[in-house]
């Protein structure tokens, strides 16, 4: 089996619990305003990997990983959800703990899905905006499929984390506070995490020669403090 990939990061404290090896996917159905990754939007590159070359990579490295393992990213990694379910029996023969990062709008009532789950300790699910205008205004796309998703992972009982780009001016208000925690209280995540938005990516939009169009400031600590605390204000929840 083999997959379209971008790039693989080593070593990571940021993508799952513990000390992780991430493989980024080559390929997004997304076309987010804030995106720092852009140069993963076309779904092929000359960038193969086959299943057997990343777990071989992987042992490499595996005595940094005994708290962690490997999380798949993106891009959009469920795009490639055959490489997905291959790459993780391999990983599952191991022991060792397995992550996909997604904003799960490619879910379908499809058996692939529930393969996928057998093999996945823990599903990051980025929520792209509190409703369909919220989202669409974002990526061009709502997010009744990201729902669905959700509600199959909790179906499923499977471990699900919730993650939200918090936008200043754009999605940060009480009213997405409010619809933000009826999500969480709907779905139950084991955990809910605020990405402050940043520019850092500004310069492979102008690389790409894209134009960057979103025009706001990045999100500051103080920003994401006070977002909690709406979120907060109506439901009590772990968050990171």
């Amino acid at each position: 089996m083999i997959g379209n990939y971008h790039s693989i990061e080593t070593f990571s404290s940021v993508d799952g619990p513990g000390i992780r090896y991430v493989l980024f996917l080559q390929g997004c159905n997304l076309r987010c305003s804030y995106c720092h990754n852009p140069d993963m939007l076309a779904l092929k590159t000359n960038k193969t990997i086959t299943v057997d070359e990343v777990v071989k990579d992987y042992q490499k490295y595996h005595h940094f990983y005994k708290q962690g393992g490997i999380t798949v990213s993106g891009g959009e990694p469920l795009l490639q959800i055959d490489f997905l379910i291959s790459l993780f029996r391999e990983f599952k023969k191991l022991n060792v703990h397995t992550c996909i990062e997604t904003q799960g709008t490619l879910f379908t009532d499809n058996p692939k899905y529930y393969e996928l789950v057998k093999v996945t300790d823990l599903f990051i699910v980025n929520i792209k905006g509190v409703d369909n205008d919220y989202a669409k205004a974002i990526s061009n796309q709502g997010i009744d499929k990201t729902l669905a998703f959700l509600d199959f992972l909790k179906k499923q009982h499977a471990n699900c984390m919730l993650t939200y780009v918090l936008l200043p001016t754009l999605n940060d208000n009480e009213e997405c506070a409010q619809k933000l925690a009826s999500i969480i209280k709907t779905y139950q995540p084991q955990s809910f995490q605020i990405l402050p938005y940043h520019k850092l990516g500004i310069s492979k939009w102008n690389k790409l020669n894209i134009p960057y169009e979103l025009q706001i400031a990045s999100a500051t600590n103080e920003d994401v403090n006070n977002f909690l605390k709406l979120i907060q204000s109506y439901l009590s929840i772990k968050v990171a």
